[in-house]
């Protein structure tokens, strides 16, 4: 079983335990552990979408005549002129607002992270939210990021915390869609939520190095002894072109306490050419890697991309 933490500020301590993360906490922490924007553009991009406004019923139009409005929703309420840091906060307690959902409620969830139907006894956990300092955050409003991704894919690909990140997202989500205009299918790596209704996937690709690696299997991957594929990315990346945002992560396989190995050739090779180098510089060949994919690959008129750095581990 799973077992992960709760989330942790540098100032807070009252919240360091030993049991899981869990999934209700998607939106405390989806929106601000997104911290580096590969392009310059800002929050709001994800969240401006063209909707529909009709006018009072008691007007006459023509035949199938509407009226479109440009809506941005803030993504900091009460910000100053000078802008709202939100990284620079502290998790406070919401009995109001939070949960957003209940576990019983989303079965999407893996069995081995239902904290509750596992006999968890407390619920404080669900009740935390970030509360930047300055301002705040407006509450997640699934109808409005339904229709935000209305015709477009939407794809987290990473390790099993981006996972996490994924299945909260569509739990957030699911209720607002009827049972049979739904539907979750998983092909190999790769598990597809669709809303049919909006001709919208969210998806998920497991990819825990994001380069080719001997724990690329998306269900038997428990492999302690490390080994990825230097210059591989497109291995997977053939398979993240196209979508309209795309968050990545990786961070916790890299932290095997260990030196990484680094495959030269191909795992097909008889002889395998295999170099140990520190865990900094292979983590860095990652991130260049991602980097260089990244630019050649997504356009940014049309894709956002987003990487998810360091974010509070769980057990194995």
């Amino acid at each position: 079983m799973q077992i992960m933490k709760h989330p942790i500020s540098p100032s807070s301590s009252i919240l360091r335990s030993k049991v899981r993360l869990s999934p209700y906490l998607f939106t405390l922490l989806a929106f601000i552990i997104f911290v580096t924007i590969l392009y310059g553009e800002d929050f709001m991009c994800i969240f401006g979408q063209q909707l529909q406004n009709y006018s009072n019923q008691d007007k006459l139009y023509s035949t199938n005549e509407r009226v479109k409005k440009q809506i941005k929703v803030p993504f900091a309420v009460g910000k100053t002129e000078e802008g709202c840091d939100i990284f620079s906060g502290k998790w406070v307690w919401d009995e109001v607002a939070r949960p957003l959902y209940e576990e019983s409620d989303c079965p999407y969830i893996q069995p081995q992270l239902t904290c509750q139907e596992h006999g968890r006894p407390d619920k404080d956990y669900q009740h935390w939210r970030w509360k930047p300092h300055g301002c705040d955050l407006p509450k997640f409003n699934a109808s409005l990021m339904l229709e935000t991704l209305r015709g477009k894919r939407m794809m987290f690909v990473g390790d099993s915390l981006n996972r996490g990140q994924y299945v909260s997202f569509v739990c957030l989500l699911h209720q607002l869609i009827p049972e049979d205009a739904k539907s979750m299918e998983t092909f190999d790596s790769l598990t597809v939520f669709t809303a049919k209704e909006y001709n919208a996937t969210i998806e998920f690709y497991w990819a825990p190095f994001l380069l080719e690696s001997n724990s690329d299997n998306a269900v038997v991957h428990r492999i302690s002894d490390r080994i990825v594929r230097k210059g591989s990315i497109n291995k997977h990346g053939r398979n993240w072109k196209g979508v309209d945002i795309l968050v990545f992560n990786t961070y916790l396989w890299w932290m095997t306490g260990l030196e990484m190995k680094i495959l030269l050739g191909s795992f097909d090779d008889e002889v395998k050419e295999i170099v140990t180098v520190s865990t900094e510089d292979a983590y860095r060949m990652a991130m260049k890697s991602m980097l260089r994919w990244v630019r050649l690959n997504m356009n940014p008129k049309k894709t956002r991309v987003f990487f998810t750095s360091m974010s509070p581990s769980h057990g194995k």
